[in-house]
C-alpha cells in the first residue's frame, strides 16, 4: 500500500455516526441493532476503529520508544474520557436527577470512580435516574470497548520491546490468525462477557496491525478492494461476520482512507471528532428519550441524536483533547528498522 495523504479521521467520524445509528434502536426503544451475517452495525463500526488503531498504533510505536508511546496514548485517550465521565456523572444523570429524581453523589462517585481506572469501562446506571427507559442499564454504554482499546494499547508497547517481534512481522499475521481461530471456538461454544468481547475486538485490531507489518508488499487498488469486498460478502453470507470480517474490513477501510478524493479527507484532516462523537452520543441519546424526542421514531431519533452530540464532539476536542495531545510532541522519527516502520502505507494526522 503506498504512502500518502488519508481521510482516516474522516472514516472514524463515519463509523462513531454508525455506533449512534445503531445505539439508536435499543436506546430509543426500537428494538435490537440491526445486523446481517451475524455482525451488528454497531459490532462493525467498532470493529472498524480497532482495524484502524491496529494499523495506526503499531505504526506509532515502530516510531516511538515505549515513554514517548505510552504519554502519547495515554494523552489520547483518558484526558477526552475522564472528562466524559464527568459529565456522564454529575451533569448528564444529575439533570436526570433532577427531573425523574433517583440520583445519588455516592453513586456518581463510584460511577467515575471505578470507570477512571477502567475497572468497569462499560458505563453502569447511575441511582435509579434511568429507571423505567427502554435501556435502563447504562449511562453510557460505549465506554466498555475502551479498556480493551487500552489494552491492546499495552500489548503493542511491550511485544515491541523484544527483539524477534520487532524484526519477524511474521508475528503478526500468526496473532491473527490465532485470534480468528479463538474468535471462531469463542462464538461456535457461544460465550459470553469478556471472552466474547476479546473474541470480536482483537481479530480486528491485529488484522491492522497485520496490514502494517505487510504495507510494503500489499498493493493498495482497485482490484484488491473488490477482492475485499467480495471475501466480506461471503463471510456474511455464511453467517461468520463477528469472527472472519476483521481482515476484509481492514483492508476495504485502509484502502479508502487513501483513495476518498482530498477535499472530502480535508474536512477531519487537522480536527479529529470522532472520538468526542462516540463517548457523548450515548448519554445525549438517554436525555433525548427522557425528553421524549422517541416518540417520533427511529429515523428522527437518529437525526436528534446526531445534532445533540455534535457540539458535545467539537468542544471535546477543542477543549480537552486537542491541548492533551499537545502537551508531548516529540520528534517523530522510526526507532526500529522493519518493513513496517520503513514502508508504511497511511500515516495519521492525529497520531491515531
Amino acid at each position: 500500500m503506498g504512502s500518502g495523504d488519508n481521510a482516516l479521521n474522516l472514516i472514524r467520524l463515519v463509523l462513531a455516526v454508525l455506533v449512534i445509528v445503531s445505539h439508536a434502536f435499543p436506546v430509543g426503544g426500537y428494538g435490537p441493532d440491526p445486523a446481517i451475517g451475524g455482525l451488528g452495525l454497531g459490532s462493525f463500526a467498532v470493529g472498524g476503529f480497532f482495524a484502524i488503531s491496529g494499523y495506526l498504533i503499531t505504526q506509532s510505536r515502530f516510531r516511538s520508544d515505549l515513554k514517548s508511546y505510552s504519554i502519547r496514548r495515554a494523552l489520547r485517550i483518558l484526558p477526552g474520557y475522564w472528562a466524559c465521565l464527568f459529565f456522564t456523572a454529575v451533569i448528564a444523570s444529575g439533570l436526570a436527577g433532577l427531573v425523574r429524581g433517583g440520583w445519588s453523589a455516592i453513586e456518581a462517585a463510584k460511577f467515575i470512580g471505578w470507570n477512571a481506572v477502567m475497572v468497569k469501562a462499560g458505563g453502569s446506571d447511575i441511582g435509579s435516574t434511568l429507571a423505567g427507559l427502554p435501556y435502563s442499564g447504562a449511562w453510557n454504554g460505549s465506554l466498555w470497548t475502551l479498556r480493551f482499546e487500552v489494552l491492546c494499547y499495552i500489548v503493542v508497547g511491550v511485544a515491541l520491546l523484544v527483539s524477534f517481534v520487532r524484526q519477524q512481522r511474521a508475528v503478526f499475521p500468526a496473532a491473527f490468525a490465532g485470534a480468528t481461530a479463538g474468535s471462531l471456538a469463542v462464538h461456535a461454544a457461544d460465550i459470553g462477557g469478556i471472552p466474547a468481547d476479546l473474541a470480536l475486538l482483537v481479530p480486528f485490531f491485529l488484522a491492522g496491525a497485520t496490514i502494517h507489518a505487510y504495507a510494503d508488499k500489499i498493493p493498495c487498488n482497485n482490484a484488491m478492494a473488490f477482492a475485499a469486498c467480495g471475501a466480506l460478502l461471503v463471510v456474511l453470507a455464511v453467517g461468520q461476520g463477528k469472527s472472519l470480517s476483521a481482515l476484509p474490513v481492514a483492508y476495504l477501510l485502509l484502502w479508502l482512507g487513501l483513495v476518498i478524493p482530498k477535499p472530502l479527507a480535508a474536512l477531519c484532516k487537522t480536527d479529529d471528532f470522532s472520538y468526542g462523537t462516540y463517548l457523548y452520543a450515548f448519554p445525549m441519546q438517554q436525555w433525548l428519550v427522557i425528553g421524549g424526542a422517541a416518540q417520533f421514531g427511529p429515523t428522527a431519533f437518529i437525526v436528534f441524536s446526531i445534532l445533540a452530540t455534535a457540539p458535545f464532539a467539537v468542544l471535546s476536542w477543542f477543549l480537552v483533547e486537542r491541548p492533551a495531545n499537545n502537551l508531548f510532541r516529540p520528534r517523530r522519527r522510526p526507532l526500529y528498522a522493519t518493513a513496517a516502520a520503513s514502508n508504511n502505507a497511511l500515516s495519521s494526522n492525529t497520531a491515531g
